[in-house]
């Protein structure tokens, strides 16, 4: 009889150093985000949050969580330990999502960034309470905020919780036209009419902004015609009744704008031509600006303009 609680005690002893060895190292491996190698796997599977699986060891109990949000994190405690008791944790981690950006323009309040996997995607941050933790140009950076998005242009960010600087030179390049919209100023180009005539118009354009402003060299013109339709009196809208009173239409415009009849189908392109002879001396070295001189000439569009009087 004393023998045979002597061996049970034995074993009992084997068990208990065995689970404090295999605790210690599983508990390593926990705190290392690794799966543990001294348990054995619930006989009921994932469960259906996404994938989470919890383990068995002697005495305690591992949860690997993995779920569709994206918490990814491994617990370790008692057999007792419950997936429930996270649920705080699981549902902080859900209100929080995260950005992966390039900074593009750093400012006095907070960031202009465009996304890491789609650089047309523009974001307007401002700054958490850290401030300006030495943002610049080029920084990855993730952004931790509450999952709203608000869709104006650029996109504006909901509550931000953190920025942090991930890499302080990212290999994405960014593009010429993000550029041009965060830093070009249609104010920073000047146009100048140089000659107009009958048959032309001469533009010097000077632009200093730091990439060059993109702009369209196109041109339609119009003549003011008497509106046809004009008749000076407005015009009554619904009924009176008992409960409202009817509405009426302004008079319109007694003069319109209308396009004056093209002689051709000439296109607008072959019409504008670039000119050398205007051009000015460019020998300020103080001053970064790019200098064009364009001539638009709609004799084969419109033919040659008269002066009229209405």
């Amino acid at each position: 009889m004393k023998k045979g609680i002597k061996i049970l005690l034995i074993i009992l002893e084997i068990i208990i150093v065995l689970g404090i060895i295999f605790f210690a190292v599983d508990y390593y491996r926990v705190n290392n985000n690794e799966k543990p190698i001294f348990c054995i796997k619930s006989p009921g599977g994932t469960i259906r949050d996404g994938g989470t699986t919890e383990y068995f060891g002697i005495g305690y109990k591992v949860i690997d969580f993995n779920t569709i949000e994206g918490f990814d994190d491994i617990k370790i405690g008692t057999w007792f330990m419950s997936y429930n008791d996270f649920n705080e944790e699981i549902e902080e981690y859900n209100k929080q999502a995260v950005i992966e950006a390039v900074v593009v323009e750093v400012n006095n309040n907070g960031l202009l960034v465009m996304g890491k996997d789609n650089t047309t995607e523009l974001y307007s941050i401002g700054f958490t309470d850290e401030g300006n933790i030495g943002f610049k140009q080029g920084q990855e950076v993730s952004i931790y905020f509450d999952g709203i998005v608000m869709t104006s242009y650029p996109m504006q960010l909901g509550n931000i919780d953190k920025i942090e600087i991930i890499k302080d030179k990212s290999e994405i390049e960014i593009p010429n036209n993000v550029l041009r919209y965060c830093y070009n100023k249609k104010e920073n180009v000047t146009v100048t009419i140089n000659e107009v005539t009958s048959t032309s118009i001469s533009l010097n354009v000077k632009d200093t902004n730091e990439i060059p402003y993109e702009y369209s060299k196109s041109y339609t013109i119009y003549k003011k015609v008497k509106n046809e339709n004009y008749t000076g009196i407005g015009y009554q809208i619904g009924e009176n009744t008992g409960n409202s009173t009817a509405g009426f239409t302004g008079t319109g415009s007694e003069y319109i704008w209308k396009e004056l009849d093209k002689n051709s189908n000439v296109i607008i392109e072959n019409t504008i031509e670039p000119l050398t002879y205007f051009l000015p001396s460019m020998t300020d070295e103080t001053e970064n600006f790019t200098y064009n001189s364009w001539k638009f000439d709609w004799t084969e569009l419109y033919g040659e303009l008269t002066e009229r009087r209405l």
